[in-house]
């Protein structure tokens, strides 16, 4: 009995304030480390920077207008691809679990074009729709939209048989059996798929931005890439990575709020 009662006991786990501080140490310790090793020239500064100069350069971009300005051309590709991939990925995903037919219908069309490199796309849409917003909001969708039909359709193909019949015992029509049940057995599945799908949505819109943008993060990264303004492009990588982790952390939140009606 003590065995297993030690066995079921909840391992004790470090105070959250403990664990930030050691890792806010470590970032310390690895900044420090880092402008010595720059400041010395340890470092070639033609590849590569260290934190006061990417400051600096972060500061002027911010200063002059230029992060804002394209800040906003990449949020605007991002957050209409998004969303559009939400509505258009949760609705075929959920309506390919509950309606068989449908599904097997649906499902070797999903895979086949799932399985495409969705970045090789982005020259095709070049050519039909030029550079432009439209371009870079449907390679987002693209990039975004597969996780979460697949997540969908998983979570509502998998809802519990037994919860479908208890529920058509109590008289729920098709309609209230979808909405009660189905949907609420499918929704940590379907909240995956948006978390998988936020990241990707991230990647697609910056490396479209590369290839076929006249601004936005993603062309000031490469511009300043082939103009060797190392500590501009190292500002850019980090405004990039920061939007990306506010992106996730909104994700999560999305995620607690979510699986309240689960």
């Amino acid at each position: 009995m003590t065995a297993v009662a030690d066995d079921a006991a909840p391992r004790r786990t470090r105070p959250a304030t403990g664990t930030r501080a050691i890792s806010a140490g470590i970032l310390a310790v690895i900044l420090i480390a880092w402008e010595i090793a720059g400041q010395a020239q340890y470092v070639n500064p033609f590849f590569f920077s260290w934190p006061s100069a990417i400051l600096q350069a972060s500061w002027k971009l911010i200063a002059n207008g230029a992060l804002a300005q394209n800040l906003v051309v990449t949020a605007y590709a991002y957050l209409v691809g998004v969303f559009a991939a939400i509505i258009v990925g949760s609705a075929l995903g959920l309506a390919m679990g509950w309606w068989k037919t449908f599904g097997d219908i649906i499902d070797p069309y999903v895979v086949f074009f799932s399985a495409m490199p969705r970045i090789a796309l982005f020259p095709i849409l070049l050519m039909v729709f030029g550079i432009s917003d439209l371009s870079r909001i449907i390679i987002v969708f693209i990039g975004v939209v597969f996780p979460i039909i697949f997540n969908a359709y998983i979570g509502a193909k998998q809802t519990p048989r037994l919860l479908i019949d208890a529920a058509r015992v109590f008289g729920y029509g098709t309609n209230q059996l979808f909405m009660n049940v189905v949907f609420p057995a499918a929704l940590p599945y379907l909240i995956a798929g948006v978390r998988t799908g936020v990241t990707l949505g991230m990647i697609m819109v910056v490396v479209a931005e590369f290839f076929g943008g006249s601004s936005g993060l993603g062309q000031n990264i490469a511009q300043s890439a082939q103009l060797y303004k190392t500590p501009e492009l190292y500002a850019w990588l980090l405004f990039t990575s920061l939007l990306a982790v506010v992106l996730v952390k909104g994700a999560d939140r999305f995620e607690r709020w979510a699986m309240r009606w689960a």
